[in-house]
């Protein structure tokens, strides 16, 4: 697949259908490399090696108290011995036997978040905490999507600190982040950068073709155990969950990812119920060049092609919602699980139809495309 910036401006493909390989995409932490069949002797998807258990340093305490939040920072402007205190104390470090990834408290009862991929296919992890407590873990939940696992601990004798979240709402591109987590088996370390973009895809691995939407581009330096760990505004809020880095050689090169805190947000309540967290897949990907939803492409054996979508259609709404851009389809979308039954209203030339299909699981992989 061609890298997505090479793509015409117009279309815009596999938001709903297909996995992106953008370049060289690498995993913060977790895995062997696998090659990426698409390249011959050219860029590859390669997850990064991660610490191992033997090497993962006791836990620092923390240096310093928070003192009054400013009111607005600005990268000048930016106390980062602040946003560190404020942020750290719900810092943990996630281990298996394979390697070492980050991850943070999110609950009062013991519940860790930290990316799917640092997880791998281990199925013993150990949550290392501030006082340097290493307690067996449980994972409870996924959302294969955004690459989030949720996992368990006894709190038992443990300080469990709940972080402050920030939104996507408040972030511009040029705001100060940092990056908080255990890169090479070094805990608590911060690395700090800027907002380099906004709303980037990317494809998200772990099986799914089911990309990783709306993420934010950082330059902060993300290494191989940032993976699940803090991406922080100079509130010390969290704003999202490092996930990747974009290098041709295994190293930082100044371009990492970071699922949003929104994103995480709105799977959490599903993920503590123990059950995971998953979003609709239609199959079909648009030509948007006139303003609207045109079909450019529908994927074979989708619930588009269930439904009968046409190359040309243009969709309208999702049960009897408006859907005329692609942050609308997507919302709609989102707001069901598969096997839900769903409506696609379409112009098809001059007519107006109503198609009818179910709401499929992403698959891990992609039927032909060209049923359209």
């Amino acid at each position: 697949m061609r890298h997505l910036s090479s793509l015409p401006a117009a279309i815009v493909s596999a938001v709903l259908a297909a996995a992106i390989t953008a370049g060289v995409m690498l995993s913060v932490s977790g895995g062997a490399a696998q090659p990426d069949g698409g390249h011959d002797g050219g860029p590859r998807n390669i997850a990064l090696p991660t610490p191992e258990l033997e090497t993962v340093q006791p836990t620092p305490k923390v240096p310093i108290e928070p003192g009054e939040p400013l009111l607005e920072p600005g990268f000048a402007a930016a106390d980062w011995s602040q946003a560190y205190a404020i942020a750290v104390p719900s810092l943990v470090t996630v281990v298996t036997d394979d390697g070492s990834g980050s991850g943070f408290f999110v609950s009062d009862d013991g519940h860790v978040m930290t990316n799917l991929h640092v997880l791998g296919e281990n199925e013993r992890v150990v949550i290392i905490t501030q006082d340097g407590s290493r307690v067996e873990g449980e994972l409870v939940a996924r959302d294969i999507g955004n690459d989030l696992a949720l996992i368990k601990i006894d709190p038992d004798g443990i300080e469990v600190v709940l972080p402050s979240y920030g939104s996507l709402d408040d972030l511009r591109i040029g705001d100060p982040v940092g990056a908080l987590g255990a890169p090479y088996a070094l805990p608590n370390t911060l690395t700090v950068g800027i907002v380099s973009g906004l709303g980037r895809l990317r494809q998200s691995g772990n099986r799914t073709t089911e990309p990783l939407r709306n993420t934010i581009q950082t330059d902060a330096a993300l290494n191989p155990g940032n993976s699940g760990g803090m991406l922080i505004d100079a509130r010390g809020r969290v704003v999202g969950i490092p996930t990747q880095i974009e290098t041709p050689d295994q190293t930082w090169s100044g371009i990492g990812f970071a699922v949003s805190a929104d994103a995480m947000l709105r799977s959490l309540p599903t993920m503590l119920t123990g059950e995971d967290a998953e979003r609709s897949y239609l199959g079909v990907s648009f030509d948007t060049s006139d303003g609207g939803l045109a079909v450019a492409d529908v994927i074979c054996d989708s619930p588009a092609d269930e439904a009968g979508l046409r190359d040309g259609d243009v969709v309208l709404a999702i049960n009897d919602e408006e859907a005329v851009t692609l942050d609308q389809l997507m919302e709609r979308m989102a707001s069901l699980i598969p096997g839900d039954d769903l409506t696609i209203t379409v112009r098809r030339g001059a007519r107006s139809l109503t198609l009818n299909a179910t709401a499929g699981n992403w698959p891990a992989t992609l039927a032909g495309s060209g049923c359209g």
